[in-house]
């Protein structure tokens, strides 16, 4: 009997120890991880690459809201019968704080060649990203007046507007496009993004259909490009996202790999259809860079079967947005188990059939917008039956996602939520947590070395609770933040969660 009491008693105080955490002082981690010195960048919780131990815990991909505003439309008199249309950029002037857009005006002239067409980049301006001004500018002749916002005529494809912090103050903006009918690339500067001249005649043996992506990589040292890509597979026509290096004089370009390609799972997804072949191309993709992080909005067309073309495409021919992610620029993961991180509007909308994320999402305040040109008929020109008289409608619109809020990181409520990252070396003095926890979730923070020994003053008894809803919530020790005494020396964040999102945390 005495046996018996002895066990239990040490068995209730091993169970207290281990779940109540007041004698431990070491917690088992790996013992080879790499040591990643990470200054005061923000990490994000998109995927795994800074965790060396993890559980109950998994990853949430987020979408953005839209509300289906109608931001820009082809609404002057000599866009009558016209529509924006979706290779069109976006850009928030870091100088005059200005969100500027480019849009592609398309107007058919014929519904049996999609190739004849006027075609245009037209320019728009707000002060707060949502009230646009077509200004007029009086540089182009279009229907016998100059009294427009147009700033570059002709066939040109779209746009794809960035700008390029290499070049000179005369050709700091640029844009990239296919030209119609002939097929060649053509590269466009400007000084201020509307007087426009021709840069560079691109080698169009590239992957340059569709709207194009460069930009300048500081870390890598090279302009990077990412374009559509076609490639045959059993005589199926696919088509991929290749990515590419483009030269420092804008003239050619360098393949270096597909960066995304429909697969096996792609072909699998519909299980009527998987004699044909794979039931999704990606028509592009918007590629930046985010917190060091290449993300990916994959240009995804979803026609059902890979023997049409353009209007003979098979219902439903629609379009919407995927999630990838990279730490490298090639190897891009597909996030979210697949799912639509941006999906067409409501039958009845404007956007209920194609949408396209225009390049490049911009931050405002705490949140990202995502600016997206979506249109009401199909690839194959199939009205929404459900549209307002039947008539098409294009618009440029907005989603919106928190700070960071491409995936999170997140804890049940069973409050065993328990996440060290890999060995770390950190500048700053205090440490934020971009997180959610709403009113019953919690974060506790507890500060390792770098063998997983509890740091004195920094255990998860002395954390205060993180509780709420912030994009900054400041983390306190005995309410004090100060981290100073820690500045580069190894060390690991070892987080304790319940019922929470943890997005990204960072040095300050």
């Amino acid at each position: 009997m005495l046996i018996n009491k002895i066990y239990w008693i040490h068995l209730l105080i091993f169970i207290f120890i281990k779940f109540e955490g007041f004698s431990q002082t070491k917690v088992e981690v790996g013992e080879q991880s790499e040591i990643v010195n990470i200054g005061k960048s923000k990490q994000l919780f998109i995927d795994d690459a800074l965790i060396d131990f993890s559980n109950d815990v998994d990853f949430e991909m987020h979408s953005p809201y839209s509300g289906g505003e109608e931001l820009l439309i082809a609404d002057l008199p000599f866009e009558k019968g016209g529509y924006v249309y979706l290779y069109s950029s976006v850009l928030k002037d870091k100088e005059s704080d200005k969100v500027k857009i480019w849009y592609d005006f398309f107007r058919p002239k014929s519904e049996d060649n999609p190739y004849d067409h006027d075609r245009h980049i037209g320019y728009a301006e707000s002060n707060d990203g949502i009230y646009f001004v077509k200004p007029s500018l009086g540089l182009h002749s279009i229907d016998g007046s100059k009294k427009n916002n147009v700033v570059i005529p002709g066939m040109i494809g779209g746009s794809s507007v960035w700008q390029d912090p290499k070049a000179s103050p005369e050709n700091r903006y640029k844009t990239q496009a296919k030209v119609y009918p002939s097929g060649k690339f053509y590269m466009h500067s400007s000084p201020d993004g509307i007087h426009w001249n021709l840069y560079s005649d691109i080698d169009p043996r590239g992957p340059h259909d569709t709207q194009t992506i460069i930009f300048w990589d500081e870390s890598l040292q090279e302009y990077l490009f990412y374009g559509r890509y076609f490639l045959e597979n059993n005589g199926i026509r696919q088509r991929g996202v290749r990515r590419a290096i483009m030269s420092n004089n804008f003239s050619d370009i360098k393949n270096t790999g597909l960066a995304i390609l429909p697969d096996i799972q792609d072909k699998s997804k519909y299980s009527d259809v998987q004699e044909r072949g794979n039931t999704v191309d990606y028509y592009g993709a918007t590629v930046f860079i985010y917190e060091d992080v290449y993300i990916m909005l994959a240009q995804s067309f979803w026609h059902w079967n890979p023997n049409t073309e353009y209007q003979g495409t098979e219902e439903p021919g629609m379009r919407d947005i995927r999630l990838a992610v990279s730490r490298n620029s090639i190897d891009f993961k597909r996030v979210g188990e697949r799912r639509p991180f941006m999906s067409p509007g409501p039958l009845g909308r404007f956007d209920s059939k194609q949408i396209w994320a225009m390049p490049n999402p911009i931050i405002m305040g705490d949140e990202i917008w995502i600016y997206y040109c979506g249109v009401n008929w199909d690839r194959a020109g199939r009205v929404d039956p459900y549209a307002e008289g039947g008539k098409k409608e294009a618009a440029i619109s907005r989603a919106i996602l928190r700070l960071d809020g491409f995936v999170s990181l997140n804890a049940s409520y069973n409050g065993k939520g328990e996440v060290v990252t890999k060995p770390i070396i950190f500048s700053g003095n205090s440490l934020e947590l971009n997180a959610d926890t709403g009113a019953g979730g919690s974060i506790r923070v507890e500060i390792l070395d770098n063998d997983g020994n509890i740091i004195s003053g920094f255990t998860k008894e002395e954390c205060d609770w993180v509780v709420g809803n912030s994009v900054r919530h400041l983390v306190n020790w005995n309410s004090k933040e100060d981290l100073e005494d820690l500045n580069g020396q190894p060390i690991r964040l070892r987080f304790l969660m319940r019922d929470c999102e943890l997005y990204s945390f960072q040095f300050k």
